[in-house]
């Protein structure tokens, strides 16, 4: 990376007069394998790293995020005879995560439900096989409390009709949109038929006179005034909106984003969509103290007084 004597080394233990690269990550010398300096608990005589980058020998499959670090961890369940890219079409930052064997589909070296024949990732949040439809869960949570899960979870049977990619978190199957980046990780929106979809941004579409925005019917925003702003905010000729939700009485003309949770306007300041009362917007501000805001007359942490 440019400063290797900053980042420091280490002397390994591989046999100098023997030791060749295998390629840019691997090496090894008479009697090991080594990864990042380090013997590998691997078979000798068949390892490989393939055209594709699976990493494998005759026993297993083998992925760099093992448990320990440093050392390669075993992928459960994978067979290396069979093990390979579920698709190589796919796009660079998504190819190398789906794996197939002849037995089942990986993700992120997971094995998860799933027809290996059939089986197919459509965009971020959706995939399909044969017979069902299935959410790609990446995270859950919230702010500091935010995990990454990678889990691919079985929803729904397979539905009649063309298919449609609107973007990457939105899906069309026949007169029904699928959303999988929902507080349920999973919404069918079912309509009598469907005329056209446009793509707003990554959580929001418009299907024929209707918004949807993380999953959620919006029927009340006016979609040819539509702007979307930062933070989940967004506002019409009407009304501003939270993640969706309307902001009750908000002036538009002096409404102002101040933080990922709040904002405000000449009468008001607002957490999330809701008024937080007596809160004084002209003197509203951060303090000091972490996720704390002020106004000069009480101090408010999660849209509620403190003091």
């Amino acid at each position: 990376m440019g400063n290797w004597f900053e980042l420091g080394y280490f002397e390994s233990d591989a046999d100098v007069e023997s030791f060749q690269p295998i390629n840019r990550d691997f090496g090894k010398d008479k009697k090991n394998v080594f990864w990042k300096g380090r013997i590998q608990a691997v078979d000798y005589a068949t390892f490989q790293v393939d055209a594709s980058g699976i990493i494998k020998d005759k026993n297993h499959v083998y992925t760099t995020n093992g448990e320990e670090y440093n050392f390669l961890g075993i992928i459960k369940d994978a067979d290396p005879k069979t093990y390979q890219l579920l698709d190589p079409s796919l796009p660079d930052h998504k190819r190398q995560s789906w794996n197939k064997d002849a037995n089942a589909v990986f993700y992120r070296s997971k094995k998860i439900q799933g027809d290996p024949a059939t089986f197919k990732p459509l965009n971020d949040g959706i995939a399909i096989d044969a017979n069902y439809i299935y959410s790609i869960i990446h995270e859950r949570g919230e702010g500091m409390y935010l995990l990454d899960v990678d889990e691919v979870i079985r929803k729904h049977k397979m539905m009649d009709g063309p298919i449609h990619v609107i973007n990457d978190t939105y899906v069309q199957i026949g007169n029904t949109v699928v959303s999988a980046f929902t507080k349920n990780e999973f919404t069918l929106h079912a309509f009598e038929t469907i005329k056209n979809t446009k793509a707003i941004d990554y959580f929001t579409i418009v299907v024929n006179d209707t918004l949807i925005y993380k999953g959620i019917e919006c029927p009340e925003i006016d979609v040819a005034s539509f702007e979307s702003l930062s933070y989940g905010y967004s506002r019409d000729k009407n009304n501003a909106y939270y993640n969706g939700k309307k902001i009750i009485g908000v002036n538009l003309a002096d409404f102002e984003i101040i933080s990922p949770d709040y904002s405000k306007d000449n009468q008001h300041v607002y957490y999330k969509n809701e008024v937080i009362k007596g809160a004084i917007p002209k003197s509203f501000k951060r303090a000091s103290e972490n996720d704390v805001w002020e106004d000069g007359k009480n101090k408010y942490k999660n849209g509620k007084i403190i003091n």
